[in-house]
């Protein structure tokens, strides 16, 4: 079976030099995605204090351009992030986080949602409150 590589200019190219996504066998591997808005390049919001997290609308907002930016890979392989049976969220302020991150996945997959794992972690690239990845099936 062929591996084909997706790419979208809607989403980060990852800093790590992976694909930002494969589709393979009927699904669609989509590489951890990072808060940032593939506009600016920029992390929104910045993280106030790097080892503390900006508080709870930081974690609001990042969670939710890490959904951004794996939908926009999603759609640019035909998909759609709504179908997704698993996504892995890694953190590095678990107990803190939880609530605020589960809040907004509610509002994101609101029938049937994804089978998740929500990670611990001590430090994410570029002081990152959230990642995010995902596997898609492909229609």
């Amino acid at each position: 079976m062929e591996r084909t590589v997706i790419f979208t200019p809607h989403a980060p190219w990852s800093p790590g030099g992976s694909s930002q996504a494969l589709a393979y066998n009927g699904l669609l591997h989509v590489s951890g995605q990072l808060p940032i808005d593939p506009a600016t390049g920029q992390m929104l919001p910045r993280p106030l204090n790097p080892s503390f997290g900006g508080g709870d609308e930081a974690v609001d907002a990042q969670t939710r351009q890490c959904l951004r930016n794996l939908n926009a890979i999603c759609q640019a392989a035909g998909a759609e992030l709504s179908d997704a049976i698993k996504l892995t969220i890694y953190t590095p302020l678990l107990i803190q986080s939880a609530p605020v991150i589960d809040r907004v996945f509610r509002e994101f997959f609101t029938v049937a949602p994804p089978a998740r794992s929500l990670i611990g972690v001590n430090v994410l690239q570029g002081n990152a409150l959230v990642q995010v990845d995902a596997i898609v099936p492909l229609a």
